[in-house]
């Protein structure tokens, strides 16, 4: 074997395996010259290994095994253990790596640590007494010792200190820096942030260190245990100890840091700062002002008191005061701002009080709350006389700047903002948005206040549009005391493990907040519960109580009483899961009262001894009610055969059955009813089979194929016919607008057919930059996909619902596929009879979770050939065949089905299924309260491992020989399956069985994060060079911390199949001439030409109007880039509005993007379509969900075909045109700014020019049927009489 291990004794227990590299590095690289080794030392033990990729090298260096380090003399020798293989195959694909990186990509100047001695630190917030800007000190911490630094790492500013004899740190990330004022008078760096930093105390180990020998590590570059950046233990904290003990309280609003430092070499170190080039410095002295200044404590405590004051005495509207509370608590306008602001409006409603007649005096504010739901859209919830809606204060956040050295004092004087108030109040009340809010209205969603709890803050967001659900069904009057809560890290995202840090503290802090409620502007709203979906999203429900429009109390125990009986559920993860359905989004309700169904019971079907259901979670209904449900549902839905549905206590899928008559629904009470329910009256849609879903490959069913037998040439084929079909997308026009089409990219304006309407009049889009980053965006992200996911399409495969044979037709081991072909892209799909398919489900971890299965097809005129958009499975047998996949059932699960006969037909093992024990829910002995709920909610966040399980399988499925079928694999997948349960039973996994198997420190290469991919300038994508791990900087965790070797499995194989770099800078990203005319100018050109062909030269009359159309816009797009960002402080870019996909930089969303990306792009649709009414002057129906690949024909015929049928008048043809020119004129000009963000919004004039070419058709042929008409009246009239 190549490579060899060197022990080495009698190391310090202090010595971290930085410092030991660190000591050996100038021995072994320094005077050896060897370059391709790695050291080892673990946690406090007290020895080492140094492993040489080469043999020889290894020898070389114990030629001299003695060497001195630390103040004393170490011998080395030969280890007893060869060295681990996986770690040579991870050095060898180090040395690779190193070997093909360009020069250009090295940044040691971007990347080289810069360090400060700090002197104290303090945070506080500006503000501008007598109108100079200074920076106020809320709190300051007292420093003590030697080692106290701020040093900026890679990508993170780390500040390590000792205070109250405690070590603590500060990890404050560079891309919540917004600005970094320098001052020399003192020497500090102050920062103003968008988010609060993380804090962390240092934990000692309790081992020591003698006095000498910590010095000299110390000043050796050696980590000493007490210095705080060690590999210690942390405990993360919600706030930094201070005597004062109110750091707490204002942390979320005092977001400015000043860190005094040493001003030894301190222009130098400056220097290097700047020349990261990755922070924003300015330089400014703060004057020394010590009167009219202004505390955060004490604003926030009278700030509080205002509220409830304003709430009980019903002077201001609930949803005016919520926005007022978000823009202190998030940390916008200082509390005395809006303290002077709220007593204005107090003292204008009592003076309007005591003037009105005394009938109505008691129209106090809050009253008209229930207007719209008690959530204000626009205007229509306030009383009448109140001078501000809280659209008109919420758009407040997208003016108000960060405050700054170069930011006048006046723009946060309260009677600025008063006047900002005022203009949004007459834009709301002129303007158009009332329609927006109708377009969600009629799409069956409510906006719902969002709060999000980090582990310092409480944010307060929205109103959002929210699908609904059973509880907001119930209250359509009251949705505004019912807010959606989300328990994440500071930017949004999950809370991640790390084995270094402890989050206890973290985990006390938001059970407390789940137990204590939160007060928002005079109402406290308390845990109400989750959904199933929400739980692993650490979302909850909370409420306010309320007295509904039958002035009955409605709080937490009356609503869930309402909902069922959950009495006898004994288990605290089961009653929640039980309570949780009621939280299911459910878009649509059909009232089967109305309808007059008949609700029948029936059995379910087991196997001969009763130990196996195969009807698990479905029932039946009639074409009758079929049809009355596709009534109630959005276009397009009409061949949907099969619902997922929730109903009273019952959750499950129905299918048709063509033999039941009248309006019938058959409900399986043993199998689909969780609990006993009165609330029976809807039926509530969750999601349906409308249409088959394109079957895409994942890693996890990659290898157990591989394991089957497949061979690598089929996923090499798949895989590479994809790739051939990306990286031609841009090499034609027809290649774009397929692609664009069948991405369904913004679909409601037909962006695909834009493009070839541009390409028809010779214009090249990819002379636009935002343009170009639209189709760039789309295509990179499904080749990243492709990559680092290994999600390859497969044409002959298709996932679909599963639903039970109820007629007894299939026999045991068949399944009958069917499905709308015309639906999925291709074509040539197959009847599937009499052959044999493979047949899974999602996630696959164990062996035998892909099976085969013989496809069959019923005759004519058979019950089961009414079905279509689902695989329906056997009744007969000893195990119902989707329990065998992945421990599956008919409730609403869906099923992969692959046909390609290759693949079929090279599954040369079938492996037994897995058949794991049923697992009894956690059991407490009595009825389940709101605390043991909380409790296990939190617990559940805080041990949830099923990522961690499913990425060691990889890991382990790629290293053993035997892949998914090896034991330690299997006991995985049963471990996986336990994990899947937990939220359900609340039995979380064994961690000591997960701790007690192969260490999995040694990754697959595809595995590895993706090179980041970042939007610059908002619409300009740069795809950075991989990031190595820097041992410089080894206590900056934003880079890689595993190591990876090269695999030699398929899916190794196909990561290296594709070099993304490459495929970027040679087919994605392609350099165009963009000199001469825009695309904007030339498109006006050809429009205006074409205006005065048809007699129109008035457009310029339509400005004023189009600019008012366009602020409407760009206000929606304004806030979808914050409604649907993860982190509020720093929203979308427009980017990833317009393309409806939020942007993740290392090129795979989390589960969280991409649920939001769905109701991104649904939102704007929602925006465009509302958009396109005003320019239009009509209504403009939902776009069809048409599959033809070009359509833009027949797309122009039928709009102008009928144009007389929406009766668009010759004159108001013309007059709408004009208004499309106008709108694409002002749509080229530069945006209005956005408060904090500084956005140009580009996309209005895409909008406005799809709108023109449209328009500009009608025009001409209402202009043809205009000049026909009168030729006709001309040739009709009778000959004058001659005289």
């Amino acid at each position: 074997m190549d490579g060899l291990e060197v022990y080495i004794p009698d190391l310090p227990r202090g010595l971290t395996e930085h410092g030991l590299n660190t000591n050996l590095t100038p021995i072994i690289t320094g005077r050896l010259g060897i370059t391709e080794w790695v050291c080892q030392k673990h946690g406090q033990k007290t020895f080492g290994t140094v492993t040489f990729l080469h043999r020889k090298q290894g020898e070389k260096f114990l030629t001299q095994p003695r060497f001195f380090l630390l103040g004393q003399w170490v011998t080395c020798r030969k280890s007893r253990n060869n060295p681990d293989p996986f770690l040579l195959k991870s050095m060898r694909k180090t040395v690779e790596d190193l070997q093909v990186q360009d020069e250009e990509e090295q940044l040691p100047a971007r990347d080289k640590k810069v360090t400060f001695e700090v002197r104290s630190l303090s945070c506080g917030h500006y503000e501008y007494p007598d109108g100079t800007f200074t920076y106020t000190t809320d709190i300051e911490w007292p420093i003590r010792g030697a080692n106290n630094v701020a040093k900026f790492a890679r990508d993170t500013l780390i500040i390590t200190f000792e205070s109250s004899s405690r070590p603590f740190r500060i990890e404050i990330p560079y891309r919540t820096i917004h600005e970094i004022i320098v001052a020399e008078r003192p020497t500090s760096l102050t920062l103003t942030l968008w988010e609060a930093p993380r804090f962390f105390q240092v934990i000692s180990d309790g081992n020591t260190m003698p006095q000498d020998l910590g010095s000299l590590m110390s000043g050796m570059r050696i980590s000493v245990p007490t210095s705080g950046a060690n590999r210690a233990a942390r405990n993360r904290l919600s706030q930094l100890p201070h005597i004062s003990g109110k750091h707490g309280e204002i942390l979320g609003q005092s977001l400015v840091y000043r860190i005094e430092v040493s001003p030894s070499i301190f222009n130098s170190k400056l220097q290097q700062l700047k020349e990261k080039d990755k922070l924003t410095v300015s330089y400014f002295d703060f004057p020394h002002i010590w009167q009219s200044r202004t505390y955060m404590a004490d604003g926030m405590k009278t700030f509080k008191e205002l509220l409830n004051e304003c709430y009980a005495t019903s002077l201001v509207p609930f949803d005016v005061l919520f926005q007022f509370q978000a823009l202190v608590q998030n940390g916008y306008l200082l509390p005395q701002t809006v303290i002077a602001l709220l007593n204005r409006l107090c003292q204008m409603m009592r003076d309007a009080r005591a003037k009105a007649p005394p009938k109505d005096k008691s129209n106090g504010a809050n009253r008209h709350t229930s207007d719209l739901n008690g959530v204000d859209g626009i205007r229509k919830n306030a009383s009448s006389s109140f001078p501000f809606s809280a659209g008109a204060v919420k758009k407040l956040f997208s003016q108000i700047p960060f405050p700054g050295p170069d930011v006048d004092a006046s723009t946060f004087s309260p009677d600025e903002i008063w006047s900002y108030l005022e203009a949004n109040e007459k834009d709301i009340r002129e303007g158009t948005a009332k329609e927006l809010i109708s377009e969600r209205i009629g799409q069956n969603l409510v906006m719902v206040y969002k709060v999000q709890v980090t582990p310092t803050r409480i944010t307060l967001l929205g109103p959002e549009p929210e699908a609904k659900n059973r509880i907001l069904r119930k209250f359509p009057y009251h949705i505004g005391f019912f807010a959606r809560v989300q328990f994440c890290e500071e930017d949004g995202q999950d809370l991640f493990f790390n084995a270094k840090v402890s989050l206890d503290l973290i985990w006390n802090r938001f059970k407390t907040v789940l137990m204590q409620g939160i007060p928002i502007a005079g109402r406290r709203y308390m845990f109400l519960g989750f959904s199933h979906s929400s739980l692993r999203a650490h979302g909850v429900w909370f409420m306010a109580t309320f007295f509904d429009h039958n002035s009955e109390l409605q709080a937490y125990a009356k609503v869930i009483a309402d909902l069922g009986k959950f009495n006898k559920i004994y288990s605290p993860s089961r009653c929640a899961a039980r309570i949780g359905q009621a939280f299911s989004e459910t878009p649509f309700a059909v009232d089967l009262k109305e309808l007059g169904v008949d609700i029948q019971y029936i059995e379910d079907v087991k196997s001969s001894d009763g130990s196996r259901v195969f009807s698990d979670g479905v029932g039946t209904l009639s074409r009758s009610l079929m049809e009355a449900i596709q009534a109630a549902l959005p276009q397009n839905r009409d061949s949907t055969t099969c619902f997922q549905i929730r109903w009273g206590g019952a959750k499950g899928m129905l299918s048709l059955d063509d033999t039941l008559e009248g309006l019938v629904m058959r409900i399986r009470p043993e199998s689909m009813v969780k609990f006993e329910s009165d609330d029976t009256r809807y039926l509530e849609i969750c999601d349906m089979g409308n249409k088959p879903i394109p079957l895409v490959l994942n890693r996890q069913m990659i290898k157990i194929l591989e394991d089957m037998g497949v061979s690598e040439e089929w996923f090499l084929h798949l895989q590479n016919h994809e790739l051939k079909r990306l990286r031609e997308i841009t090499a034609s026009i027809h290649n774009t607008v397929v692609f664009l089409k069948r991405q369904k990219v913004a679909e409601q304006i037909n962006f695909s057919k834009f493009i070839r309407r541009l390409h028809k009049r010779g214009i090249d889009y990819r002379q636009d930059a935002f343009l170009c980053s639209i189709v760039e965006a789309v295509v990179l992200k499904e080749v990243r996909l492709l990559k680092h996911k290994a999600r390859i399409p497969v044409e002959k495969g298709v996932t679909l619902f599963g639903i039970m044979d109820e007629f007894g037709f299939l026999e045991e081991g068949e399944i009958y596929v069917t499905f709308e072909k015309s639906k999925l892209p291709g074509n040539n799909y197959p009847d599937l009879h009499d052959q044999l398919v493979l047949v899974t489900r999602s996630p696959a971890l164990h062996p035998g979770d892909i099976q085969l299965a013989r496809a069959v097809m019923p005759p004519p005129h058979h019950p089961l050939r009414s079905l279509s958009n689902c695989v329906v499975f056997s009744q007969k047998g000893n195990r119902d065949l989707p329990s065998q996949l992945s421990g599956g059932d008919l409730d609403g699960d869906i099923y992969n089905i692959i046909w390609d006969k290759f693949a079929v037909r090279s599954s040369k093992r079938e492996f037994v299924p897995a058949d794991y024990p049923r697992v009894s829910p956690k059991n407490i002995g009595r009825e389940v309260t709101r605390e043991d709920m909380t409790d296990f909610f939190v617990e559940f966040m805080a041990t949830d491992q099923l990522g961690v399980i499913a990425t060691k399988h990889m890991i382990l499925a790629d290293r053993k020989p035997a892949g998914t079928v090896d034991g330690e694999c299997q006991l995985l997948a049963e471990m996986h399956s336990t994990g899947v349960d937990y939220s359900k039973s609340g039995i979380p996994i064994d961690i000591n069985k997960l701790r007690g198997l192969t260490s999995t420190q040694y990754r697959p290469e595809f595995l590895a994060p993706a090179p980041p991919a970042n939007i610059i300038d908002k619409t300009m994508i740069v795809l950075e060079a991989p990031r190595r791990p820097s041992l410089e900087d080894e206590d900056d965790e934003s880079g890689p911390r595993h190591h990876y070797y090269r695999s030699d499995k398929v899916l190794g194989l196909l990561y290296r199949a594709i070099d993304e770099k490459k495929i970027w800078k040679k087919d994605i990203h392609k350099p165009v001439d963009s000199h001469g005319a825009s695309v904007w100018e030339q498109l006006l050109v050809y429009l205006k030409k074409k205006s005065m062909e048809l007699g129109l030269f008035n457009w310029e009359a339509r400005l004023e109007e189009a600019r008012r159309i366009r602020e409407a816009y760009d206000d929606a797009i304004w806030s979808a880039t914050m409604d649907y960002s993860d982190n509020f402080t720093k929203g979308l870019t427009e980017l990833e509005v317009f393309t409806g996909c939020i942007f993740n930089k290392s090129g795979v969303q989390t589960r969280r993007q991409r649920d939001k990306s769905v109701r991104l792009k649904d939102e704007y649709d929602r925006i465009v379509k509302w958009a396109e009414g005003l320019i239009r002057k009509k209504e403009v129906p939902p776009r069809e969900d048409d599959e033809a690949e070009d359509s833009s024909e027949c797309d122009s015929k039928t709009q102008i075909q009928g144009s007389a049928s929406l009766q668009i008048s010759h004159d108001d043809a013309f007059t709408t045109f004009e208004l499309s020119i106008a709108c694409l004129h002002v749509g080229t000009e530069k945006s209005n700014s956005f408060g904090r963000s500084n956005s140009d919004f580009q996309s209005f004039k895409l909008v406005a020019a799809q709108c023109a070419l449209t328009q500009l058709e009608i025009a001409f042929a209402q202009h043809e049927i205009a000049l026909g008409a009168n030729l006709v009246a001309a040739s009709a009239k009778p000959p004058r009489p001659l005289h």
